[in-house]
């Protein structure tokens, strides 16, 4: 994390790279860091489904990125049993954490950042004193509202330091406009990588040139994310005793109570959290496109359900215009002439919401054959299944989570 910032005046002070979060986790979990030799093989860039962060597209196109991406996703899957403790403390974590990110507009996929800063940890420590699951430095820490000393440190109360590392990160995007600098300036520090983007003039992370621990930030941020997320699209790289890892309910695995070892937060009082994050408004952000006055409609309700298809949904990124949200296909089926497959994955854009017809459009350009390791363009947008019209009504919103199905038709 980075050594201190200053929200009054809007000035950041530039800070050494923190080193890896396997130097500071004071327990068994390592995060992973050792070596893996790894022969690259350009056309594996073809098999690669889109990845995205925050919704913002991972240019996996270019070799030097999937060479990253290939390398973090290969270094994570060297690790089982260790990738399977995180994955159990992820379990009991993310449920917290979720609506916190929700509640302050920030986009899911930064559950996910502090599995690399700590191994969701409260009692890491950096050799440089960054602290808790969000690793914090102690002036940091002041400044974003966290109470240090007298016996009361609150970078290791997970909720309290979720909700600081929320403002900061709202802080690094107002200043910086995107979700992936963002990140990085978390890493680096704000003041390091502006430094770097007016000297290179470029403002893509994936292009700039940066030091070893940020160029290799975002990769392993993304890497536990894919392998969370979508593991099977990378049947290719994972090996079969990890995929069945990956695979098999937390529930179901032998051990699977997570060996959490520090002193959590009383169930009761994380349960009273989360329901208030729940409830709490969130930011609206949306500028919906005004004058849509009626629904585009299909020729008629059956043909939704002979030539739709059924996705579930496995990962929302915010409801914001442009987000991009991850649905797996339900049953195998046709649409748009495609064959298409239980398992396919639809990378979906939140397009727009309509105030006046209280509406959400979802719309997806691609599919991604598991099977296949191939993408293919499809044009298909989310409808209503008993009207078979664009759109779903906002009304249904509130349920939104993982295992939300919609029915999807081919334009």
């Amino acid at each position: 994390m980075l050594a201190s910032l200053s929200l009054a005046t809007g000035l950041v002070v530039a800070s050494v790279s923190p080193p890896s979060v396997s130097l500071h986790t004071p327990t068994s979990i390592a995060v992973f860091t050792a070596p893996t030799a790894l022969a690259f093989d350009p056309g594996l860039r073809t098999m690669l489904p889109p990845v995205y962060f925050c919704g913002e597209s991972v240019p996996i196109h270019e070799e030097v990125v999937a060479r990253r991406l290939v390398s973090a996703l290969v270094r994570n899957t060297d690790h089982n049993q260790a990738l399977l403790r995180i994955r159990q403390r992820a379990s009991v974590f993310f449920p917290i954490i979720e609506p916190i990110l929700a509640h302050h507009g920030i986009p899911l996929d930064f559950k996910y950042l502090p599995l690399v800063e700590s191994a969701l940890q409260s009692l890491a420590v950096s050799p440089k004193g960054a602290v808790g699951y969000w690793q914090f430095m102690p002036a940091t820490a002041r400044e974003l509202g966290l109470t240090i000393g007298h016996g009361v440190d609150e970078r290791h109360h997970l909720i309290k330091s979720t909700n600081a590392a929320c403002r900061y990160l709202r802080y690094l995007y107002n200043r910086l406009g995107s979700w992936t600098l963002a990140a990085a300036a978390y890493n680096n520090g704000i003041g390091a990588l502006l430094g770097n983007i007016r000297r290179q003039q470029q403002r893509d992370y994936y292009y700039l040139r940066l030091n070893a621990e940020t160029g290799k930030y975002l990769y392993r941020i993304l890497a536990f994310k894919e392998l969370f997320s979508n593991y099977r699209s990378y049947q290719h790289l994972i090996p079969a005793r990890m995929m069945a890892n990956l695979s098999e309910p937390l529930g179901s695995i032998s051990g699977a109570e997570p060996d959490l070892d520090e002193i959590l937060i009383p169930e009761v009082v994380m349960n009273e959290a989360t329901k208030a994050a729940v409830s709490a408004p969130i930011k609206e952000e949306l500028h919906p496109t005004r004058g849509r006055t009626m629904d585009i409609p299909l020729p008629n309700a059956a043909d939704v359900f002979r030539g739709g298809i059924k996705a579930r949904l496995t990962e929302q990124s915010g409801l914001q215009r442009g987000q991009v949200w991850v649905f797996h296909l339900t049953r195998d089926g046709i649409a748009g002439g495609l064959e298409v497959e239980e398992g396919d994955v639809l990378y979906a854009v939140v397009e727009d919401i309509d105030e006046k017809t209280d509406k959400l459009y979802l719309r997806a350009d691609k599919l991604y054959s598991a099977s296949e390791k191939h993408t293919y363009n499809l044009t298909l947008s989310a409808v209503d299944a008993s009207t078979g019209r664009l759109g779903i009504k906002l009304s249904d919103i509130s349920q939104i989570k993982s295992g939300w199905i919609l029915t999807w038709k081919a334009l």
